[in-house]
């Protein structure tokens, strides 16, 4: 949100304060969104993000399942169990509770990771083209759509150009 309020604050600016006329500037937008959705990279990269996730899943599931075996274990032995080896058992349990918190802290930390790795090709080929696509059109400013409260009927919408300058069919 702050970061809309500078932007539309520095768009105010430039045309307040600048020699050029309200009538010189041209404004475009664009749903970066649905651009990056339809990249074939994109599709490229969440395959990858898929892999990372379905092997962080496969790890989980080995850790849960260490621990209901040992909640079972401790569920139908510790009747018969001294109250040290009990506390023990407790013990053992505590720590692969702690293990299975922390892997999953680190998992989700390491999908973010590889998610903004994977995503950074996708979004510097998206600017480059939306960049050269306004400048090809001699556009002053390109708005995200998302962040855009209005638009007139005439705003110049440059995700078809875009789709095209990047060969997207979809």
């Amino acid at each position: 949100m702050k970061t809309t309020l500078k932007f539309v604050l520095v768009i105010a600016i430039v045309a307040f304060c600048s020699n050029v006329s309200a009538q010189a500037l041209k404004l475009a937008h664009i749903n970066m969104q649905e651009l990056i959705v339809s990249m074939s990279e994109y599709d490229t990269a969440m395959v990858k993000m898929q892999k990372v996730t379905r092997g962080l899943e496969s790890e989980l599931e080995t850790l849960n399942v260490e621990r209901n075996k040992k909640i079972e274990e401790y569920t139908t032995n510790s009747k018969n169990w001294t109250d040290l080896v009990r506390q023990s058992k407790e013990q053992e349990l505590q720590s692969i509770n702690q293990r299975i918190q922390l892997f999953q802290e680190q998992a989700q930390e390491s999908l973010q990771q590889e998610n903004d790795k994977l995503m950074q090709p996708v979004l510097e080929k998206a600017n480059k083209a939306i960049e050269t696509v306004a400048k090809e059109q001699g556009i002053t400013y390109v708005l995200s759509s998302q962040a855009v409260l209005y638009k007139a009927i005439d705003s110049v919408d440059l995700l078809p150009a875009v789709k095209q300058h990047m060969g997207i069919k979809k």
